[in-house]
């Protein structure tokens, strides 16, 4: 019976996010940003068990208990943007730099396209292509740090605030890497789902994969005949045309309209070395939501997308 009087702490509540509404967006921004309104949202939603004590001691009930075990939080409103920051981005960023004479900052904010040699030798054609290739234009920047992912934000809000008609605008609108808390919401909202499509698969009802990782099938299992032992090797061992990296506007948004939450590629945060979501290289279980891999240097699975917050608003 004790089991089962702690299967909530256990069980997410699957509520699915619902019907995908309208992405809402700000006359001050390019409709690439949707609005994430001001909410709760579970940190934890597998619980933390070190709790339990704690919330036995402020005197909560059941449903007080599961919210401060799970650490129910709050956010303001900002917006965020809809796909990841992509190659073309990066490219205007680097540009402008340059154009600028801001030289010591433009060499500061080379990628690092050797990430694709990292383990991954069958990649080392994308070193000299994923980054300068028009064709990956449309693709997921990968090889930042988070500093320079910082210095892209920055460079936004600068570019922003140069401009002669948001000035007379009386508005003021900082970008940012998302914080932990920020990236958890705008991904799932007010629910516990392990996903940003609110279901517990990884397929819809026909069958077809919601997002961009590294899945396995029977062609992934492999007798070792020196250990006698059967083994799961992945699709860079398999070598054959292993998907990386998906365009960003692909699969299908959430909630609030935002592309690839899971899958795709892993993504900053400000606050932690970490990168949220999962990548094209890590299995469905390591895609959810709260996935978290390190993120000390720049990796082929990790990218980034940008929060914006109106801070100030005043009448013209």
């Amino acid at each position: 019976m004790k089991k089962l009087g702690y299967l909530w702490l256990l069980l997410p509540l699957l509520l699915a996010f619902g019907k995908n509404k309208k992405p809402q967006h700000s006359k001050y921004l390019i409709t690439l940003y949707v609005k994430v309104p001001e909410g709760k949202l579970y940190t934890d939603i597998e619980g933390d068990f070190g709790k339990l004590e704690e919330a036995k001691i402020l005197g909560l009930d059941s449903l007080e208990k599961r919210d401060y075990i799970r650490g129910l939080d709050s956010l303001s409103e900002f917006y965020i943007a809809s796909t990841e920051v992509t190659n073309e981005n990066w490219k205007e960023f680097l540009y402008y730099l340059k154009q600028e004479g801001r030289i010591e900052e433009y060499k500061a904010n080379i990628l690092d396209t050797t990430v694709w040699r990292n383990n991954l030798a069958f990649n080392d054609p994308y070193v000299d292509y994923y980054f300068q290739h028009p064709a990956y234009k449309h693709y997921p920047a990968v090889g930042m740090t988070l500093k320079q992912s910082t210095a892209y934000a920055d460079w936004l809000t600068e570019i922003w605030a140069l401009n002669e008609k948001n000035k007379k605008a009386g508005v003021k609108i900082t970008f940012s890497v998302p914080t932990k808390k920020q990236w958890i919401r705008a991904a799932r909202g007010e629910t516990s789902n392990f996903y940003p499509w609110g279901e517990p698969y990884l397929r819809n009802s026909k069958g077809i994969y919601l997002s961009n990782f590294k899945n396995y099938d029977a062609a992934n299992i492999h007798f070792n005949r020196e250990t006698k032992k059967y083994e799961v090797i992945s699709m860079s061992q398999l070598r054959d045309e292993a998907i990386i990296t998906a365009s960003v506007p692909s699969y299908s948004p959430n909630q609030f309209g935002i592309y690839n939450k899971s899958g795709n590629v892993a993504e900053l945060v400000s606050d932690d070395t970490v990168a949220m979501g999962g990548s094209w290289n890590d299995t469905g279980y390591d895609v959810r939501v709260e996935s978290e891999q390190p993120a000390t240097e720049p990796k082929s699975t990790v990218g980034f997308r940008v929060v914006a917050v109106i801070e100030k608003e005043t009448s013209i």
